[in-house]
């Protein structure tokens, strides 16, 4: 019989990616949960739930109907630039995963998966591992992990199963051409690409980040969802970082590629900024538990970025 997974924030950068992702390749019984529908991935099969999960009475209305064996918890709030952004962040990120859990306190699951943060370590160099401090910087990072020690006091109280996996950076041509994520530094460049002939950084582009393909990360969801849920808190990582230069001329590559055109890359001379190179988040704890292999695509989803403007 086919299990029934529940994707929360599955119309959004990541959920989108695994609701195609389980859509595609698995049988399973695939629901969508977000506080609002778009027309994106109109061609899979799967139910789509509006539900705004900082409202428990909104929870309990529009999940009642339904049983589900899994739960891949995506829906989040991390658009810091705009207004009121701590309070919602707190209501959504923090509020809203206790009010799915109170739900599903007593509903059996196999096993609850939470999308966490490795903002929750606070932390841009050295050595990352799931025993480094946590000491977020940010509210984002801070109502993350509220929301982690949500999951581990329901499965202390009610014995929910859960697999907490903190995500550094992931990239992927976005699902939606409405997409909130186009500040996200490879939709940036190549958008800018497509459109403006040109790559500019605001930044002196030495700034470090671990970065992981989308489709890596739907990949080790499929494999924990295959094994008992294991109440564990791992990093999700590539384990090799990369400078905002670096991402920039994976674009420019991209582009030469498609168009035959070498686009300059220009950096922000005036930034005399100097950033820690030494960055590394482990994810030894992840490949001890799952199988699977990193990917390098950033000359790809560029590539497929270009074609999806084309299409607009």
């Amino acid at each position: 019989m086919s299990k029934n997974l529940l994707i929360t924030g599955g119309l959004g950068n990541l959920g989108s990616w695994l609701t195609d992702y389980f859509c595609r390749n698995t049988d399973m019984n695939v629901h969508v949960l977000a506080s609002r529908k778009r027309p994106i991935l109109k061609e899979l099969n799967f139910t789509f739930i509006a539900c705004d999960i900082s409202d428990a009475d909104s929870c309990q209305q529009q999940l009642s109907p339904y049983h589900f064996d899994y739960v891949i918890h995506t829906a989040s709030i991390n658009d810091f630039f705009k207004d009121n952004f701590a309070k919602d962040a707190l209501m959504v990120n923090a509020l809203g995963t206790r009010n799915l859990l109170d739900y599903f306190k007593d509903k059996q699951l196999d096993n609850f998966v939470y999308f966490s943060t490795f903002q929750v370590y606070g932390q841009r160099s050295g050595l990352i591992t799931e025993e480094t401090a946590t000491v977020p910087k940010n509210d984002y990072g801070t109502t993350h992990l509220f929301a982690e020690y949500y999951l581990k006091q329901f499965h202390s109280t009610h014995h929910i199963p859960y697999t907490t996996f903190r995500l550094t950076n992931s990239y992927g041509c976005p699902k939606d051409h409405e997409s909130s994520k186009w500040y996200l530094i490879l939709n940036d460049l190549s958008r800018m690409a497509a459109e403006d002939k040109k790559i500019v950084l605001k930044s002196n582009g030495k700034a470090t980040r671990d970065f992981i393909w989308m489709g890596n990360v739907c990949q080790i969801v499929d494999e924990a969802l295959k094994r008992p849920a294991p109440h564990n808190t791992f990093n999700i990582a590539g384990e090799q970082t990369y400078t905002m230069l670096d991402i920039a001329q994976y674009v420019q590559e991209a582009y030469q590629e498609m168009y035959g055109e070498l686009l300059p890359i220009q950096t922000n001379e005036a930034d005399t900024t100097v950033y820690p190179d030494d960055l590394k988040v482990s994810a030894e704890k992840l490949q001890s538990c799952y199988e699977y292999e990193v990917e390098v695509r950033f000359k790809e989803e560029a590539k497929n970025i270009f074609k999806m403007l084309e299409q607009k």
